[in-house]
């Protein structure tokens, strides 16, 4: 019973979210109406006895209310904390420093297409520090496509390459990491050293490499021969037409991770750090940076507001979404679609790596048909740390692989914000964008998924 009610509403949050209703308001909207059945059938009261209302329709605001102040106080702030961080960086250029800074040695390099998968690899370090895909992309349009450009590739294969590196969403300040770290019950910085780091640079190379090879291949199946397309470029206008800041600047957005780092077991354990102290440190230290600068003391205090208002737009998209998704997983759990899901695949004989392996591939296809690695993986997540748990295996076996098939997922999405602009930019369908991304992605992942299975499940 409870499957056949949880089928019909699953299948309507999907048939939203993929026609763009709210994602938030649609998952929260499904997991009230799970945890109303559930409580109307007799299988589980929404909360419990001691917590409850007295009347149930309230008891359903009485868990949100419980959801939105549990995650508002801890990974809400610093979800939160790091949209900021990325707005207030792209404010003042140190974004655009750090881009330009890793591009400049480029040019040396005479092998087009080698030139290519080492902007691949350079592309997927940056990701790190400029934490937006779109972001990102954007930089490396105004910046790195002339230069591809100018070496005689294609827009296509400029375009895949710039377009894909937020397919590795690592670092300490990356959304969808905090939030796995969190349901791992881990430390942003032990979920990164410990099991992101160890997957990420191999399958990074091979990406690369694919990229090398399926680029150059595309381009000759359509005829396109790069000696005869060198010198071309292409001139992008910047609508900001402020001076760039200094090259220095490029330190700032890399302060969190070293302060991170620094702070932790691994070196100085008898100071404590957290990334919001870190990111606000490198935020008070941009403001120094900027007084110095400009010698305009309001305008420099000014850009904390920016930081502000970056926490504050993160907060519906990123945040919202979170809440929505714990609501909807709790109304799972509690009509028993979990516990449904679980007993069917153990009484197939489905391991823990078959399981891992599910989660991942249904993260990836969502990604893919949502646009949004961050809508995928955390409308999932939620439920991870449940299934890992009766499988025997740590949350993070099952997590880890979901947080890479989501961020590739998007990158292999026709309606991605990333591919979008960046093809907009070039002139290029977004489909043609997929088609060149879409190898080096499915490589990639076939290959961390065989790496993470061998060491971590």
């Amino acid at each position: 019973m409870d499957i056949l009610i949880v089928i019909p509403v699953v299948a309507l949050v999907i048939y939203a979210i993929v026609k763009n209703y709210s994602a938030s308001a649609s998952l929260a909207i499904a997991g009230i109406v799970l945890l109303s059945a559930a409580a109307l059938m007799g299988i589980k009261d929404i909360l419990p006895a001691a917590k409850a209302t007295g009347f149930i329709p309230f008891d359903l605001f009485q868990l949100m209310n419980t959801v939105f102040s549990f995650r508002m106080a801890s990974l809400g702030l610093t979800i939160m904390a790091c949209g900021g961080f990325a707005s207030y960086m792209s404010h003042i250029g140190a974004s655009e420093a750090l881009v330009r800074l890793a591009v400049k040695p480029i040019s040396r390099f005479r092998s087009p297409y080698m030139v290519l998968a080492l902007c691949y690899l350079l592309s997927v370090v940056l990701q790190m520090f400029v934490t937006s895909a779109t972001g990102l992309g954007l930089l490396l349009m105004v910046t790195l496509y002339p230069v591809l450009r100018n070496i005689g590739l294609s827009p296509a294969s400029a375009v895949a390459v710039i377009a894909s590196p937020a397919a590795f969403e690592i670092g300490v300040t990356q959304v969808n990491a905090n939030f796995a770290a969190s349901q791992s019950g881990l430390e942003i910085t032990e979920y990164f050293l410990d099991y992101q780091a160890w997957i990420t640079v191999p399958m990074a190379l091979v990406a690369a490499a694919l990229h090398f090879v399926w680029q150059r291949r595309c381009d000759l199946k359509d005829g396109y021969r790069v000696a005869e397309h060198v010198g071309e470029g292409i001139e992008h206008t910047d609508g900001d037409q402020k001076d760039p800041a200094p090259a220095f600047y490029a330190l700032l957005p890399m302060i969190p991770f070293f302060l991170l780092l620094i702070f932790s077991k691994m070196m100085v354990s008898s100071i404590k750090m957290n990334l919001v102290m870190a990111m606000l440190i490198s935020v008070f230290a941009g403001m120094f940076c900027e007084v110095i600068r400009t010698r305009k003391m309001k305008q420099s205090l000014d850009g904390f507001d920016q930081f502000l208002n970056g926490m504050g737009a993160v907060f519906g998209p990123v945040v919202g979404l979170i809440i929505g998704a714990e609501i909807f997983a709790t109304g799972l759990k509690h009509i028993g679609a979990i516990d449904s899901l679980l007993g069917s695949a153990q009484g197939l004989g489905i391991s823990a790596a078959g399981m891992t392996l599910f989660m991942a591939t249904l993260i990836a296809v969502a990604a893919i048909m949502m646009g949004s690695g961050n809508a995928a993986f955390l409308s999932f997540a939620t439920l991870a740390p449940e299934v890992a748990k009766s499988f025997g295996v740590p949350a993070v076996a099952m997590l880890l692989p979901m947080n890479f098939a989501a961020s590739m997922g998007r990158s292999m999405s026709p309606i991605s914000a990333v591919i979008i602009a960046c093809a907009g930019i070039a002139k290029i369908s977004p489909f043609e964008v997929v088609k060149r991304t879409s190898v080096p992605m499915i490589g990639a992942f076939v290959v961390g998924m065989a790496l993470h299975l061998i060491l971590f499940v």
